[in-house]
Order: C-alpha cells, then structure tokens, then sequence
C-alpha cells in the first residue's frame, strides 16, 4: 500500500532510531564502570547518526537520505539540490526529463514548494534545526504521458534525532506531446469519480478493514474533491490518500491502483492534449489586426504557458509581413480567423472588392500555416451580405469589448473584464498589437483559471457552450454570446 520514496525513508530511519535507542541502553549499562567523560563521548558518537551539525554534516545527511531508491525513477535523471542554512536547510532531488516544458513546470514546483517551507518556518528559532526534503517517483506509463510523485518531508530536532513533523504527496502527469501538465478531464473519461468511489471503498473495505480510519466513506465517495490526487503508471492508475482520511494515520500516505484494464471505459485510449468539460463555464479570448511579432509573441508565450487556446483574427498584409508569427499560432493550437487583408469598412467596398479582401487574405493563410482561416469577424463589427456570401466562414463578432485600443492600458482592460458579472459564454475582443493588451494578458489568462473558467477557441464555444455546430456564412453577432440569457 504504502511505497513513496519518503514513505520508505520513514521506515528505515524508523528503524535505525530503534537500534541506536536500544543500544544507548546498552551502552548505559556496559558503560557504567568506565570513565564518565569516556562514556559521554561513546554514547555522543554512537547517537549523533540522526542528526546534523553544519553544512558539510547536512550535505551528508541529504546524501544518505537520497541513497538506494533509484528502482521507481523510471523517467528522467536526478537532479539534486542541497541548501544549508540556520535554522532552515533544504535538500531536493526532482527529475530532469529533457521536455523543457515539463522540466520549466517541474523546477517550479520544487521552487514554490521550498518557499511554502521557509514561509511557514519563517519564525523558527536561530538555534533550531529544521529541514525540507523532496524526493520523487517518476513513471513511463501506456499512455502518451508520464507520471511524477513527489514526496516532501518537513523534519524538526528533537532528542538530537531529527523527527517528521510534516509530509505530503504531490501528483503530476504530463503530456509526453506538449510537455503541459494533464488534467483529469483529459485523461479520464466523464463519470470516472463514480467508478472510483464504488470501486476502492469495495477495495478499502475488502483489503483494509481492520485499519480504515472514522469517516472513511467521505474520503472515498464521488464527490469533487476526492480523487484528485492520482499518478499515471506503467500497470494503471495509482490514487494516494492523505494520512488519516482513509487508512489510520498511522499508516501514513496510502494509495491504491486500478489497473488499464480494470479501467477500460473509464480512462481514455488516447490522452488528450486538451480536452473541454461543456458542464463547466467557459470564455473565449481573441485578438484583432496582428500579426504583430513582438506583441503576439507575447500573448503566445503567454497562452503557451497555461496551456490555453484563443482566436486570431488576423490581417491578411500583417500575415504576408510575419508569416512566422501564424505558423507558430498554429503549431500551438490557436484557432485563426480572418479580419480582412486591409481592415475596410465593407459597407464601403463593393462585392467584388470584398472577396478579394477575404480570399486574399486566405492565400496568405494557407502560405504561412497551411491551413485558410476557420472563422470570419468583419472589421469594425460591420457584416454584410457579400461577407456573408464570400467569407466561406461563420461570421464572429463580440459580447465584451475591452476598449484595449482605446485605453492602451494594462489596468484599464483587466477592470473592464472583472466588471462582468458572469463571463461563461462571452467573447472577448482585444487586438495584438499593443504591449498594453500583452501585459493584460498575462495577468488576465491565471485570474480566469483561478476563477474556474476554461478558455477555449469561439469555434469550441458555440459548439460546447452553446450546442451549435459553426455554420459558414452566418451570423454570430454580439447578443448571440450571452450564456446566461439562453
């Protein structure tokens, strides 16, 4: 049940106190006709494997404490970190894959991990000893993923023996194909919790019976909050559960695995790089008038790092100027629209006119990313029938317009969108050619996820959201993007 590198770090060491305490009371009484000084200082030697003194003793000790757990590291190598300090020491060892994606997320966490500790030591004494150790499993799995655990442990002195005072199991799967961290949506298919409640309490109750902690069954039914913490492995899927809440807590971090084939129906054959809960609120964020290869660098970079996708709504000339700007929207899953080659007014040009804006402007598309655009939005919002006719694309305007062109301020746009109520089911417009717009970006896309809001493409909105197949030629104009009046 139990078989975290810092699960059996605590046996062993368990173990080791066990013997130095049973031969302290050996050496008392062996002792007790010899020198007083002499005996000190035997008893001193025999008992100081359990602690540390200074740097090169903490070195030591992190040393042995990552020594002989190398057999569940199956992916990536060790990368070891030691600190030293008074009264906080930290020692980490976390995998280095070669995905720079997953390898940027992972040296995050061990960062965010570590400033968590100092954080919460922060008025630990001068003369105390505390400590952090991360340890890690790591896993290729059947699947187009790989799994990481990793195990931290908080150690405080006390009868010169350094004790456990806090643990925690954190778990991770990342895409083998983007290098993102995957969530359950992706992985697993809708109604998995249930599958899950009903098989590990018949586990829990059938293998565990004697040791399953009071309130058990909260732990292990299909609610939102359970089984959330899981890792993908060679053989299945292996569900850890916090001391105490199932098993014990005596027994410590326990987990238990459900095999691909005991899974079959419920996990996905194919992981999905991303994947869209329609049950959960969701907002679409596209951008007007680029390429613009410093300012929509950014907003990709940006989007890159969370993982998100947005609609492009691109000028045909700015995509003849910086075709590899487009490219890269594509190779990220961006979804790429036309806004017209030349941004006019259409109620202002002839028929004739405007499908060479709008064919124009997909010759330059397929140039640069091979593809034409998937979605229209007329310039200035203004639709007519020759767009109607000629675009070869459903026809997407907006329902919240962030006046980022106006304001050209970061602070401006992000106030416009926390001032909407309920943004499940909007649209919102920004244009990418402004640094002001970039930097919004940047603060707008982690305070959406941390509101619970997916992002996803205007084509995945009107499909997910809204149930509507996108349809060449019509009209989806800026009441049709209200969630909550549908």
């Amino acid at each position: 049940m139990v078989e975290t590198n810092a699960e059996k770090r605590r046996e062993k060491r368990q173990a080791a106190v066990e013997r130095r305490e049973k031969i302290r009371k050996y050496l008392k009484i062996a002792l007790a006709g010899t020198c007083v000084l002499t005996a000190m200082i035997i008893v001193i030697a025999v008992m100081s494997g359990g602690i540390y003194k200074d740097e090169p003793g903490f070195q030591a000790f992190a040393a042995s404490y990552f020594e002989d757990d190398d057999a569940t590291k199956a992916v990536g190598k060790s990368q070891e970190v030691v600190k030293y300090g008074t009264p906080l020491s930290v020692a980490m060892e976390y995998p280095v894959t070669g995905q720079a994606t997953t390898d940027s997320y992972i040296a995050n966490i061990a960062v965010d991990l570590e400033n968590q500790f100092r954080l919460e030591n922060k008025d630990a004494k001068k003369d105390e000893k505390v400590a952090m150790f991360l340890d890690y499993d790591s896993y290729n799995t059947q699947r187009a993923a790989v799994g990481v655990v990793f195990s931290q442990e908080q150690q405080k002195e006390k009868d010169r023996e350094m004790t456990t005072v806090k643990s925690g199991v954190y778990t991770y799967n990342f895409s083998t194909e983007t290098g993102r961290p995957l969530t359950s949506i992706q992985i697993f298919n809708p109604g998995y919790k249930t599958f899950c409640a009903q098989y590990l309490l018949d586990y829990f109750q059938k293998k565990h019976k004697a040791d399953l902690a009071k309130g058990y069954e909260t732990a292990l039914a299909d609610a939102e909050n359970n089984f959330n913490k899981y890792v993908l492995t060679e053989k299945g899927v292996r569900f850890y559960f916090d001391p105490g809440t199932v098993l014990k807590k005596e027994k410590g971090t326990v987990f238990a695995e459900i095999t691909y084939e005991e899974l079959k129906g419920t996990i996905r054959d194919q992981i999905e790089t991303r994947a869209i809960d329609p049950s959960k609120p969701m907002v679409a964020l596209t951008f007007d008038d680029g390429p613009y290869p410093k300012t929509s660098n950014r907003i990709l970079d940006c989007l890159e790092k969370y993982g998100v996708p947005a609609t492009f709504f691109e000028l045909g000339q700015n995509v003849n100027n910086y075709p590899e700007v487009v490219k890269r929207e594509a190779e990220l899953g961006m979804e790429i629209g036309s806004h017209s080659w030349s941004h006019p007014n259409f109620k202002e040009i002839s028929g004739k006119k405007a499908k060479q804006q709008i064919d124009k402007t997909n010759n330059a598309l397929k140039k640069a990313c091979g593809q034409v655009s998937t979605v229209f939005r007329p310039p200035y919002g203004n639709n007519t029938k020759a767009i109607e006719k000629y675009a070869n694309a459903p026809i997407v305007l907006w329902s919240v317009d962030t006046l980022d062109w106006k304001s050209r301020k970061a602070k401006s746009v992000m106030k416009v969108i926390k001032g909407v109520e309920n943004l499940d089911g909007r649209v919102i417009l920004m244009h990418s050619i402004y640094e002001s717009s970039a930097k919004a970006v940047e603060k707008m896309v982690p305070w959406l996820l941390n509101e619970g809001y997916q992002m996803v493409t205007v084509s995945e909105l009107l499909e997910y959201k809204y149930g509507e197949t996108p349809k060449n030629g019509k009209l989806y104009g800026y009441n049709y993007f209200y969630a909550d009046k549908k």
